[in-house]
């Protein structure tokens, strides 16, 4: 087992913890709890089958599970959100902007900006969110910098894990939803990205997750890690996350206090991401990576024979 390992069947079983303390709250509770008992096991033993391969296509799909993963985790959200509150708490953060900001920016910003080009920019910034993590991840991952990649992995994972709780514990479904007739949500101008997004958004979005703002937390994670260990992807990076950050308001998928709450919580992951990962690896008999195991054996394994043959010439 690695960190990141630990990590996600530690989730899972916190997920599992909540839906059995709280299923009055849940139809159907019982095949989702043992749905993820059986991801669990499976999960586990997946790990268990596959640990020190030496064949690059199944280190890869170890590596690759987890963003993978991230997709159910954030989906199966929408069906947890009221488990312990049967309610949204969109009126309060809608409130909170207007004593603010004397309006509600998600819906002023794209009036005051209808351009069909910058509506088609938005939603590019929008859609770029799904490919910071194979960027920077593959980065690592093919030029085999695999501690760089685990820090990444394990940081960026922390952070979606504890959003993810959030959304549970503090449902808020987003301007989207919550301004529904007011909303233009399927109305903005655009060429490419613009229907992009809402095929995407028509399929996969879920009433939920809006505070603190999950893309731009995690967003904030990779360009950090792109600034500690590779300028040049940073400088890139920067530029586009800066004009995901304005996405997320101008496409009425958050509030704009949602920004800075999701800019300071993937901030603070970063900083304590590699700290929880070391912590576990020192408390628990787990391994730093793949890599390191296998070098290890090797070095063992040649002392061994080497020790072998001193002694056969000493005799």
């Amino acid at each position: 087992m690695r960190a990141i390992d630990i990590l996600n069947l530690s989730y899972l079983a916190i997920i599992s913890i909540i839906i059995l303390v709280f299923h009055k709250n849940m139809p159907n509770w019982l095949p989702h709890f043992f749905m993820h008992i059986a991801i669990f096991a499976a999960y586990w033993g997946f790990c268990r089958l596959t640990a020190f391969s030496r064949r690059r296509g199944i280190r890869f799909l170890r590596d690759a599970i987890s963003p993978i993963l991230l997709i159910f985790y954030y989906e199966e959200t929408g069906n947890l959100n009221h488990l312990i509150f049967p309610f949204y708490f969109d009126s309060f953060v809608a409130g909170i902007e207007e004593k603010i900001f004397g309006g509600q920016p998600a819906l002023i910003f794209y009036h005051a900006m209808p351009s069909r080009l910058f509506s088609e920019l938005m939603h590019f910034s929008y859609f770029s969110y799904y490919l910071l993590i194979p960027w920077l991840g593959l980065f690592f991952w093919l030029r085999r910098r695999q501690k760089e990649y685990d820090s990444l992995m394990f940081s960026g994972m922390l952070n979606m894990f504890f959003c993810y709780l959030f959304f549970i514990v503090f449902p808020c479904a987003g301007p989207w939803f919550y301004f529904a007739a007011n909303s233009a949500r399927w109305d903005f101008p655009g060429y490419l990205f613009v229907p992009i997004m809402e095929y995407i958004l028509k399929h996969g979005e879920i009433a939920n997750g809006a505070f603190p703002s999950s893309h731009v937390a995690l967003a904030t994670v990779i360009l950090c890690y792109a600034a500690k260990y590779t300028r040049a992807n940073f400088w890139v990076m920067f530029f586009i996350v800066l004009s995901l950050y304005a996405s997320t308001v101008y496409t009425q998928a958050h509030y704009l206090i949602d920004v800075p709450a999701g800019l300071a919580v993937g901030i603070f992951f970063f900083l304590v991401g590699d700290k929880v990962k070391n912590w576990l690896e020192r408390r628990l008999p787990i391994r730093v990576s793949d890599d390191e195991y296998i070098n290890a054996v090797s070095l063992s394994t040649s002392g061994k024979k080497y020790g072998k043959l001193l002694n056969l010439e000493t005799e």
